[in-house]
């Protein structure tokens, strides 16, 4: 599909009217993705119906008057970088025309035109225009999702269709920041149906043409890709745009899902917000008196110069079921806990790294599905327990560790938590987490994500005759288009194309 949502433009270039005529008739008869948008004789009067009609691609012949074919592409290629050409030469100037100019050029055409030959290869050059303007699309929409400036122009050529939709999913807490810097992971498909952006593996961004969506309203296409994809016990940000809107609004689209996403999401609590509807929630958003928490502050450090502890920890958990109750974005408890973090360090003068602090503070929100779940991961940075750290020095070695992989590894078809796991060997989420810090370099979710991988890998080359469905499954998927993204991702390839 070509830039208008329907066809590729091609322009004819050949001084022989004959020639002309017949490339004409075999693209209007046998190349349904192409349309004819204008002949010339000449190079010049090609450069100027190139300039007039804006085509995806130009066949030419080389040997022309005033003009020749590789100067034409010369020309026309400085001026339209992604305008892609056919070249066409006589058998003896074949090698030579092949030669001369790579840049842009799909394919070649020799003289006398053969239609049964030319049909073979406008075929591999449709094909090749699709994955052409796919790979633009990709490049796009990468940009987009990073903040970067497109051009008007860019998005309204690679872009085919005149209206989409947009939504972001994101299951549990904001993305961590100190995570290994990676590219983005994109998953787009080839036929252009609709693409996926996500910062890591928790993380949907969805571009969707409007034809593609059909009479389904977004709300109810987005609500199936949750059911299909929610770990249980986790909750959901789902920020969408019930409107269709036009191509050149994409970028602004985009940027505003990121910002709700960072003011809205809230641990614990799940919610599905209409962005077209601003007025409907701007009344929900946080504002909270530095009075109050300047009072909180004041009486944990009473409670710590009396050596009160057990009412220090008493007053963070009340403070925590309050925020709770008054449903306060992530964005402030952060800032919140940090606030409290610090203020028990200088009271109680820890000497833990404050490297390993703030992994386990990085931790304890990215992995929290509700607020008392976060207070208790908090809970090894904000206070320390003798008798649990004992514990903890148990199990911090490589054997027990072994059998933590060994139970992925035997059970990597299941729902793998990193709660349900902790929960499993008795030991909290953020020691869980410090020990895949230390062991593998890795994250747990990075680290099961790559068992899983190549797990799958190992099962599309010995059973070539598996459904993808079948597989992800025997991985830990439940849908099968996330696991075919998170394969993508990790390796480059869709399951199908792994398999050829």
């Amino acid at each position: 599909m070509g830039p208008n949502g329907d066809r590729y433009k091609v322009v004819v270039v050949d001084d022989e009217v004959m020639a002309v005529k017949a490339i004409c008739r075999v693209i209007e008869k046998y190349c349904p993705e192409l349309e004819i948008a204008g002949t010339a004789g000449n190079g010049n009067e090609g450069l100027e119906m190139i300039q007039k009609t804006m085509p995806d691609l130009v066949l030419t012949d080389v040997e022309m008057p005033v003009m020749n074919g590789l100067e034409l592409v010369r020309q026309a290629g400085a001026a339209m970088p992604n305008l892609c050409f056919v070249i066409i030469s006589g058998y003896e100037d074949f090698e030579y025309a092949r030669d001369a100019f790579r840049g842009g050029v799909l394919d070649y055409l020799t003289k006398p035109i053969v239609p049964s030959q030319m049909m073979v290869t406008m075929k591999n050059v449709e094909e090749k225009l699709r994955k052409f303007y796919y790979g633009q699309r990709i490049g796009i929409f990468r940009k987009l999702c990073m903040g970067e400036t497109i051009a008007l122009e860019e998005i309204q050529k690679f872009f085919p269709y005149k209206e989409f939709y947009a939504a972001l999913l994101r299951e549990n807490g904001l993305p961590r920041r100190y995570s290994p810097a990676k590219e983005p992971e994109l998953y787009g498909t080839i036929d252009e149906a609709y693409m996926v952006y996500g910062r890591d593996n928790m993380e949907e961004l969805f571009l969707i043409p409007r034809e593609v969506l059909g009479k389904q309203t977004l709300l109810d296409y987005m609500t199936r890709v949750e059911l299909r994809q929610k770990t249980e016990g986790s909750y959901t940000t789902l920020l969408y745009y019930g409107e269709a809107f036009s191509g050149p609004e994409i970028s602004e689209k985009i940027r505003d899902l990121y910002y709700w996403l960072n003011t809205l999401s809230t641990v614990g609590l799940s919610q599905a917000v209409d962005l077209d509807k601003k007025q409907f929630f701007m009344g929900r958003l946080p504002s909270r008196d530095t009075t109050e928490f300047s009072g909180l502050l004041q009486e944990m450090e009473q409670h710590a110069k009396m050596e009160r502890y057990d009412q220090l920890q008493k007053c963070i958990e009340k403070a925590f079921v309050r925020w709770e109750q008054e449903k306060l974005p992530q964005i402030w408890l952060e800032q919140a806990a940090r606030r409290i973090l610090n203020f028990i360090r200088t009271q109680t003068r820890d000497e833990k790294s404050l490297i390993e602090s703030e992994y386990q503070f990085e931790d304890a929100f990215y992995y929290s599905t509700n607020m008392e779940m976060l207070r208790q991961n908090l809970s090894v940075s904000l206070y320390h327990f003798p008798e649990k750290e004992k514990e903890n020095y148990k199990v911090d070695s490589p054997e027990f560790f072994e059998k933590v992989k060994r139970y992925l590894t035997d059970h990597i078809s299941e729902p793998l938590s990193l709660q349900e796991i902790s929960n499993l060997f008795a030991i909290s989420q953020a020691y869980m987490s410090k020990l895949f810090r230390k062991y593998t370099r890795q994250s747990y979710n990075q680290y099961l994500t790559g068992i899983r991988m190549e797990r799958a890998k190992e099962l599309l080359e010995e059973n070539s005759g598996l459904f993808v469905k079948d597989i992800a499954e025997m991985v830990g998927y439940r849908d099968q288009f996330y696991f075919s993204r998170i394969f993508h991702s990790y390796t480059g390839k869709s399951p199908a194309d792994y398999i050829k």
